[in-house]
């Protein structure tokens, strides 16, 4: 898998990436439109991987006092349990480490706690909901 990324939403990279989150959260899980791209889209770095120069898999960072905090991952359908979105993560550490941040953290939908916690997360604090979908924070600190 090739991993592409963008600063912001006006480029490529952006764009594939939102091809993936209207398939994903969109269209299967009938998140509300109005509600998937917020006031941060132009602020996040985009990580995208392409098979075959088709975009798969996303998730888009942003800095925070916290650390590196990581939303909007999905992978598309057919290509999931293939190690992809851990891939993603593999990018997403490795630059985080880069720049001296001491952890990634993000708020997993509580049925892909499974995910996050075999790539090292912990959860941590109660249980929040966000757009109808039940979710937990999660840390990983970074090595």
């Amino acid at each position: 898998m090739e991993i592409k990324t963008a600063f912001g939403n006006g480029n490529a990279v952006y764009d594939d990436s939102m091809k993936s989150r209207t398939a994903v959260f969109i269209h299967e899980q009938k998140i509300d439109a109005s509600i998937e791209q917020d006031e941060n889209e132009n602020r996040c770095l985009y990580y995208v991987g392409y098979i075959e120069n088709k975009p798969v898999t996303t998730a888009r960072v942003i800095a925070t006092k916290e650390g590196t905090l990581v939303q909007r991952v999905c992978t598309l359908k057919e290509y999931r349990q293939q190690g992809l979105s851990s891939q993603i993560f593999s990018a997403i550490e490795k630059d985080a480490k880069s720049n001296k941040v001491a952890q990634v953290w993000l708020f997993a939908q509580d049925h892909a706690q499974k995910f996050y916690l075999e790539n090292g997360f912990k959860v941590v604090g109660d249980q929040v909901m966000e757009a109808g979908i039940a979710h937990h924070k999660m840390i990983k600190k970074i090595k």
